[in-house]
């Protein structure tokens, strides 16, 4: 047998890999797609909703303060509060414990022993309160918790449903409170819009008679707290702040110690243990001994190379900059062995290859090669077809000055070369007009210009016309 809370795909593919023909039972009743109701929102019957709404100018300090007064004067015991991040969720433990409220914090930051620790008591009854991030959202089954607090409406519908079903759970009663800004109030029309579908539709089925009348989901109420008791609150968490600060100074101060004391412990232990760290195998992971020594080896050639290069300027040039450096220093070379050359022999070179003398022929090719391109295009089409017939045909006239020499000196072809046969000439032609090397579609009469030679009908006005015509 397999129990599990969710369906998914990894549950899906674990239930085909161990089981065989499996029966699924479902504790709770799926929504069907024609009774109209979003499929989004499940929860308890037995569960109450409450949610308080915090406007734009309660923001901060009075957000902190409705959370204190709830969980003073409302929700004392078995409760849990969510809280989206780990920096909130550590303060307002920080300001509960300051207020003398029993509580604990489940979140990220703490160590599994901590985790297991904060759990425990919770569990155990000595810790009242249990301040958590979603970390404790899902998949956690702790008896007895009477209400589920968010210091904020969650983002998602579905976060907002795994959270207050920490309460109200094996068909006991339970309570979720929210505090509820601005900016997510449709979230919660979202969710009283279901619970009324759900509620419409059981009513519905009752009067019918199909089922008893029950309500599909609890209470949703809205809650306020007095002024005077939001001020009180914040009065009180704006006079705690020195002691807060204290408090963050202590466990940064704690976590330093911690951390020394660690490597303190680390150096030890290589101290005491080292022949046995250094008998260890090393540890391999994406890449092998022999590639890192590669691979360090390469690094450092290369912080050689720049560091060589520096002082040139030639590790940030681009490649056309190094390609014009590299042909100065070579042209420097030739400059240098000339000059010994003419120092050893006393005999001039009779081309001096000069920085002028090479500009100056540069200037010239590329001067040329202008030329050229000009020319070409100022040549006319008929000019470009006279230049293509001739190199036709000089191009045949080589062919055949080639063939001429084919055979030997006595004017005979080879042994197995074919006999030449004469025949009689061929009767003359029509002469036909040259073909246009232009591609241009002219009106030809000799051409016929449908598969069937017959004339349409199309050409008069009606086809009973046409057929007189004929």
């Amino acid at each position: 047998m397999l129990f599990s809370a969710t369906m998914g795909t990894k549950v899906a593919d674990l239930i085909k890999l161990s089981l065989k023909r499996p029966v699924r039972i479902h504790v709770t009743a799926q929504n069907n797609s024609n009774d109209g109701a979003a499929d989004g929102v499940e929860v308890a019957n037995r569960l109450e909703q409450e949610f308080v709404r915090v406007r734009a100018q309660n923001e901060g300090v009075n957000r902190e303060a409705m959370l204190l007064a709830l969980l003073t004067r409302t929700f004392t015991k078995r409760t849990i509060v969510f809280f989206d991040t780990k920096a909130e969720a550590h303060r307002l433990m920080i300001i509960c414990g300051l207020c003398g409220i029993k509580c604990a914090e489940l979140h990220g930051n703490l160590t599994q022993v901590q985790r297991l620790e904060a759990l425990e008591n919770f569990r155990e009854g000595s810790v009242e309160v249990l301040l958590a991030t979603d970390l404790a959202a899902r998949g956690l089954d702790i008896s007895s918790v009477e209400a589920v607090v968010n210091f904020e409406m969650p983002g998602i519908v579905e976060t907002y449903v795994h959270r207050i079903g920490r309460t109200a759970r094996a068909g006991r009663a339970g309570k979720a409170c929210t505090l509820i800004g601005e900016g997510r109030r449709q979230l919660m029309k979202a969710v009283m819009k279901d619970a009324e579908q759900k509620r419409s539709i059981e009513e519905s089925k009752a009067r019918k008679g199909k089922t008893k009348a029950s309500s599909a989901t609890g209470a949703i109420r809205s809650r306020t707290i007095p002024t005077v008791v939001l001020k009180h609150f914040a009065a009180k968490i704006i006079s705690l702040e020195p002691h807060v600060k204290e408090v963050y100074v202590a466990e940064a101060v704690a976590r330093m110690d911690r951390m020394a004391e660690m490597e303190a412990n680390k150096a030890k232990n290589i101290i005491n243990h080292s022949s046995d760290i250094r008998a260890r195998p090393q540890r391999e992971w994406f890449a092998s001994n022999k590639e890192k020594i590669s691979a360090k080896e390469r690094y450092l050639q290369k912080q050689e190379d720049i560091k060589a290069k520096v002082g040139t300027g030639i590790h940030r040039m681009t490649r056309k900059k190094r390609r014009m450096r590299e042909a100065k220093a070579e042209f420097d070379e030739m400059q240098e062995e000339a000059m010994d050359s003419y120092e050893e022999t006393g005999q001039r070179p009779k081309q001096i290859m000069t920085e002028t003398v090479v500009k100056a022929s540069a200037k010239a090719h590329k001067k040329e090669l202008y030329d050229k391109k000009r020319q070409k295009d100022s040549k006319s089409l008929h000019e470009e077809d006279i230049e293509r017939k001739e190199r036709a045909k000089k191009f045949k006239a080589t062919k055949k000055r080639k063939g001429a020499f084919a055979t030997d000196a006595l004017g005979d072809s080879d042994l197995f070369g074919d006999e030449a046969v004469a025949y009689s000439a061929k009767p003359k032609q029509a002469p036909v007009a040259a073909k246009s090397d232009y591609e241009f579609t002219e009106y030809d009469p000799n051409k016929p210009t449908r598969k069937h030679k017959q004339k349409a009908h199309h050409g008069f006005k009606s086809k009973s016309k046409f057929k007189r015509r004929k």
